[in-house]
């Protein structure tokens, strides 16, 4: 692990002036490396810096084999001293969310004992992974103590302890290190071996908001955002409750008990839709004659499940019965149903013929047809 290096010593320095050692020809461009550089390398779930060498964008910053390398479109010849130029907005948002993650993870591990076993800084979010299940209940408690410490604006301690005090330091690892090991420290909440870049002090974070969580592979994955990803986070979900809260004349307060409402109420016009829908599709079923061969009628329903019940109530009256819904612009959605008959050789039969998808069983078929009405009324005429 690099220790001398310009991120590690002051991770607030956004300029520097070094000499350039090698630049190497690679598939995006040129690899430059550098005496001393303040760009951190993509690293411990933390994306790579972005910025400029001598006004040139720099793609992409990766270590390997302890060698830094700085990838840009063109050559810069070794030799030449470069002032490079990280983008300080953009560090300092991963230095908050990083920072965040730890206070978080290190709550997670003293209060359940759960250890983080993946984190990644994303565009949007940051995503961790821990290896035991958390609740809703546990989320939002968690939540609530990691904006609590960030208010306490703790100092964040850096330092690379011996191999012997290293041995009597309870702090989290995802795997056994070797060699020289940097630790990050938020006292009370966290301790840990981190090669990233973090915030001075905890209340530079801001706040912290869980977006959301789920089960993942036995444990859970929580996606959260700190500092201004969670101030913008709040801004958006604050207009969008006002928009709803102007839109149902209620309060902010209220607005759930108003959504819950209208949901109610749409519930019961949907029911009482559907009933009227099947009232009407067994009025047209009436009208056909008991022991017809075959029905094939056009209606347009809400569901493929009216649809289905449609059929089944047709095959009571008629050897084969097959309805289609839509209309010949989108396509039509169809079932082909008959207690006779074998429904697998139709479809073959309607597939062959016309530009049609489905499956099921040899009583009833269903799928989606982009043929007109007129081609499929043919088919049928011509179909014994």
């Amino acid at each position: 692990m690099k220790t001398d290096v310009a991120y590690y010593r002051d991770g607030y320095q956004r300029e520097i002036q070094t000499k350039v050692i090698e630049c190497i020809k690679s598939k995006k461009g040129y690899d430059v490396v550098l005496e001393d550089t303040c760009f951190y390398p993509e690293g411990g779930g933390q994306p790579a810096d972005k910025g400029k060498l001598n006004g040139q964008e720099v793609l992409d910053v990766q270590q390997r084999e302890g060698i830094i390398y700085h990838t840009v479109k063109n050559e810069i010849l070794a030799g030449t001293v470069i002032k490079g130029e990280i983008d300080w907005e953009y560090r300092f948002d991963l230095m908050q969310n990083h920072t965040a993650e730890h206070i978080f993870s290190g709550l997670v591990y003293k209060i359940y004992g759960f250890h983080n076993i993946g984190f990644h800084i994303g565009k949007e979010f940051i995503t961790i992974d821990f290896d035991g299940k958390l609740s809703e209940h546990n989320i939002l408690k968690l939540e609530i103590f990691t904006n609590k410490a960030i208010m306490k604006n703790k100092e964040v301690k850096i330092y690379y302890p011996t191999k012997e005090e290293l041995e009597k330091i309870d702090y989290r690892s995802k795997k056994e290190l070797e060699g020289i090991v940097r630790i990050v420290e938020v006292p009370e909440y966290d301790i840990c071996a981190c090669c990233g870049i973090h915030v001075k002090s905890t209340g530079e974070i801001g706040c912290v908001k869980i977006l959301s969580y789920e089960p993942y592979k036995g444990g859970t994955r929580i996606r959260m955002v700190a500092g201004e990803r969670a101030l913008f986070d709040y801004y958006n979900k604050s207009v969008e409750a006002q928009n709803i809260s102007h839109m149902l004349s209620v309060p902010v307060k209220d607005i759930s008990k108003a959504v819950a409402k209208l949901k109610k109420e749409r519930d019961t016009l949907q029911y009482q839709l559907n009933l009227l829908e099947k009232q009407k599709l067994e009025k047209i079923v009436e009208t056909v004659e008991q022991g017809s061969k075959k029905v094939v009628l056009f209606e347009k329903v809400s569901n493929s499940k009216t649809l289905q019940h449609f059929a089944n109530l047709l095959c009571q009256k008629a050897d084969v019965a097959a309805v289609f819904s839509g209309d010949d612009k989108i396509g039509y959605t169809y079932v082909l149903i008959s207690q006779k008959e074998d429904m697998k050789e139709l479809r073959q039969k309607l597939s062959a013929a016309l530009q049609c998808n489905g499956g099921g069983t040899k009583e009833m078929i269903q799928g989606k047809i982009q043929s007109s009405k007129k081609e499929i009324e043919a088919f049928f005429k011509n179909y014994e």
